[in-house]
């Protein structure tokens, strides 16, 4: 097997990472699926990089200047004892080495000055190298939460993708017809846990994509998404018709009911993004009466109308398209529409639907 080259592995980090030219990022693609050892790289890569996302870091103590200045006071403090019970044996040893009569020719002065000289130098250093490390936590630390956050960005593009897949071949397979996960007109969207035969959320037919095994529990769940836990593909999930809980889906799809066009057919239209921010605290849990608990009316302001999801930190989120492909958008409005909320409506009760066509309305 031929060694890769220099501009190979560059080109499955530009894949990897989706952050170089289109045509190196394809080629970076074409290169994993034709050389077994591009692909062990491809393969050793993502295996590395998934563990970061369980590295938690530590914030910097605000005492940390306080504690370091102590501490090296400490080791100075014993530095002198140490120099002053050498100046005793070598002040001893002169005197034993003397006759009795004899006055050393030699004996060691320790004045007030010095001692004080020797004092504030420590003092200094310690100081400086307090100063040094408060200079660098306060570079590195950001660094390394950027990077994270940009690893977990590109992980949940990387999800995103699958998930594209997963619809398309879902819809190519049953030529469309989903009748049975679609909301009606009228009916509650945002119901996720409720098994009942009759549609109550807009995550039944994304929940297929695991019910039939076209992709794995564990893709619903964004990396910025900590709460969140995934669905275990198993015999369990024969049995049901929807998502256990809201933790187990991190992201908001085009709401699906009778109504509008089929999505998987539109050109360039959105399908899912991260977490729609307008209804994230909606109640998803079942009383002691199994039933759901009642939506809470939500009364759009201007604080919600500016959030993001906030899986990223708030700034921004990735967005699915029918076509496949996957973009990281700073802003919620895309072509003059707000793809979390309804055309007109300023108050909503979790029965909302799209005003038209070209009224994209990711929910929940």
């Amino acid at each position: 097997m031929n060694k890769l080259t220099h501009e190979e592995q560059q080109f499955i980090l530009d894949f990897y990472f989706r952050c170089g030219d289109q045509n190196d990022i394809e080629a970076g693609r074409d290169l994993i699926a034709s050389n077994p050892g591009a692909a062990k790289l491809y393969a050793h890569l993502e295996s590395s990089l998934t563990d970061l996302d369980h590295i938690k870091y530590e914030a910097c103590p605000d005492n940390l200047v306080d504690l370091t200045i102590a501490r090296l006071k400490l080791v100075s403090s014993a530095s002198n004892v140490s120099k002053s019970r050498l100046h005793q044996l070598l002040e001893k040893e002169q005197k034993s080495d003397n006759s009795p009569s004899e006055k050393p020719a030699y004996q060691p002065q320790l004045s007030v000055f010095p001692r004080k000289s020797k004092f504030l130098r420590p003092v200094f250093e310690v100081l400086a190298t307090a100063a040094s490390i408060a200079l660098i936590a306060g570079i590195l630390f950001p660094s390394f939460g950027l990077a994270r956050n940009k690893y977990r960005q590109v992980a949940c593009q990387n999800n995103m993708r699958l998930l594209g897949e997963g619809f398309a071949s879902l819809a190519n397979d049953y030529k469309g017809n989903f009748s049975e996960a679609k909301v009606k007109v009228g009916d509650p969207w945002w119901k996720i846990g409720d098994q009942g035969r009759e549609s109550q959320s807009n995550t039944r037919y994304p929940f297929m994509l695991i019910k039939l095994d076209y992709v794995d529990g564990k893709v619903f769940v964004c990396k910025g998404n900590t709460n969140a836990q995934p669905v275990n593909n198993g015999p369990s999930v024969a049995q049901m018709y929807d998502f256990p809980s809201r933790n187990n889906v991190s992201y908001s799809f085009m709401l699906f009911c009778d109504k509008n066009v089929d999505p998987f057919k539109r050109n360039r239209k959105i399908v899912a993004s991260d977490l729609n921010p307008v209804f994230e605290k909606i109640p998803c849990q079942q009383s002691f009466y199994r039933k759901m608990n009642e939506f809470e009316k939500v009364l759009l302001n201007e604080q919600l109308k500016q959030m993001m999801s906030a899986s990223h930190r708030g700034r921004g989120q990735n967005i699915l398209y029918c076509d496949g492909s996957v973009e990281f958008a700073r802003k919620r409005v895309i072509d003059g529409d707000d793809i979390f909320t309804v055309h007109g409506v300023d108050t909503y009760t979790g029965r909302e639907v799209p005003a038209g066509d070209n009224d994209t309305f990711l929910a929940p």
